[in-house]
């Protein structure tokens, strides 16, 4: 264990000092630095405990327990100012901090204690029965969170949906990797939810414990922060940005009439057939209604309400249909799917097999074997 949480402070202070040599260093570097660095902080703490050095030094004892309430408003925070682009903290924001504030300020008696005080009620206090304000402590604890993670994965959700508005490729932003670790911290979370329940009955100590389960866990999930967090780009430009912000403030009257869709339309599809910007692999629908001289709200409109499709299935609708011919093209003899489906706009062999498998219900193998007959 100690090991472990060695390895896991370590991690934590190298990524949250390596996040400042990012060259776009964004609100959401910023949060994700400091968040490193209170893990680390939450980590040292806990490894010197197991080590013993709270025997030695008392006056460590409780003094880093109410950072775990700032996990939830640091995991939120960073999520909702990466995937939003123009997030700003207001005063509003301060009152996440509540929890936080109140419980140092409830634990102000215990801080002003004696070492041997502090000793006495670590070593035999919470060994002997459980003091009701450390149940409320555990308690708060282990309710708080969740309900970050929650708010955290429905605003991811949302973010999958917002990007296939504007983005035809969402292998690198659609945050996947974020919600993998949410969900691991859901599990650990409900683990430890489970077992502080089972060992109130039994010896509260252990159960006051079991955050020791989450800190080995945040060995790992320090790694994935630390890791993905620094190879992580922003979301949207500064142009979509200011698209964006306009879109809000001055939403269209009227809906597109048919003849002005129907227009619209035929422009858009001659231009895919004739230009066929879908090769490029990083088309967005900013760049596509610069292309036609359109607003990009235009756009998305004739996308949405016309033709019943999102920008990222329109995009890779044309972008199969042109593997499909290239496939029964002698030309492309030479080359692999794969190779076939990187010129065709896709950007990896795992994005292109499950669009393909969307839009055909056949892997391309199994497409290939279809068409070439027994």
């Amino acid at each position: 264990m100690v090991t472990i949480l060695a390895i896991g402070a370590i991690q934590s202070l190298f990524f949250s000092m390596i996040l400042l040599t990012k060259e776009e260093y964004t609100l959401s570097d910023k949060i994700l630095r400091w968040w490193l660095f209170v893990l680390f902080v939450h980590i040292t703490a806990n490894l010197l405990e197991l080590m013993g050095y709270y025997q030695k030094f008392p006056h460590l004892i409780g003094s880093s327990s109410s950072l775990v309430f700032l996990y939830g408003p640091f995991l939120y925070f960073y999520a909702k100012a990466y995937v939003s682009g123009s997030f700003e903290f207001r005063k509003v924001h301060l009152w996440h901090l509540l929890p936080f504030v109140i419980y140092n300020l409830a634990l102000l008696p215990f801080y002003s204690q004696s070492a041997a005080y502090k000793l006495h009620y670590d070593q035999e206090v919470l060994t002997t029965h459980a003091p009701w304000e450390a149940m409320v402590a555990l308690v708060a604890k282990t309710l708080t969170i969740p309900l970050y993670l929650v708010g955290t994965l429905i605003l991811l959700r949302n973010h999958r949906r917002n990007i296939a508005s504007y983005f035809s490729d969402l292998e690198k932003i659609d945050l996947r990797w974020l919600q993998y670790l949410v969900w691991s911290m859901v599990g650990v979370w409900g683990f430890v939810l489970i077992s502080a329940v089972i060992k109130f009955r039994t010896n509260f100590e252990d159960a006051f414990h079991s955050e020791q389960y989450i800190f080995s866990a945040a060995t790992l999930w320090v790694f994935g922060l630390g890791y993905y967090g620094l190879k992580q780009t922003p979301v949207f430009t500064n142009a979509m940005l200011r698209d964006r912000r306009k879109t809000a403030v001055t939403p269209r009257n009227s809906k597109l009439t048919p003849y002005e869709a129907e227009e619209l339309r035929q422009r858009l599809i001659q231009h895919m057939e004739k230009a066929q910007p879908y090769l490029r692999s990083k088309l967005t629908l900013h760049q596509l209604a610069s292309e036609l001289q359109l607003p990009a709200q235009t756009l998305s409109e004739l996308l949405n309400d016309n033709l019943n499709q999102n920008f990222y299935q329109f995009v890779n609708g044309y972008r199969v249909e042109e593997v499909k011919k290239r496939l029964q093209d002698p030309k492309y003899r030479n080359l692999t799917i794969l190779g076939i489906a990187l010129e065709c706009g896709f950007n990896s062999k795992a994005a292109f097999n499950r669009i393909f498998k969307q839009q055909t219900g056949l892997i391309p193998s199994a497409y290939m074997k279809g068409k070439e007959g027994p």
